[in-house]
């Protein structure tokens, strides 16, 4: 192999590594927080590395899974008497 074009491929690999740790290190160095303490104290960091102020009301909503579990309850008691109806096993 040609020796230059070996040098000129280190050149481009070097110049090419140099641009990426450029990047990386801008992008660091443009957040405004890495973690919560970098925020005010009704603040949070995010995961866009922005402090946002935590919400005034915090709603909790229970979830009931009654109807559900009944609706899934009588299709399974339904299902059980059409197949213990049916003719599958007999001969």
């Amino acid at each position: 192999m040609n020796k230059n074009g070996s040098v000129a491929l280190a050149a481009i690999a070097i110049i090419l590594a140099l641009v990426i740790l450029g990047v990386f290190l801008i992008n660091i160095a443009q957040r405004e927080c890495n973690s919560n303490r970098d925020c005010a104290d009704n603040a949070y960091c995010n995961s866009e590395h922005e402090c946002h102020l935590y919400p005034e009301k915090i709603i909790v909503q229970e979830n009931s899974f009654v109807p559900a579990a009944l609706i899934f309850g009588i299709a399974i008691i339904v299902a059980a008497y059409i197949f213990r109806g049916t003719k599958f096993n007999k001969k």
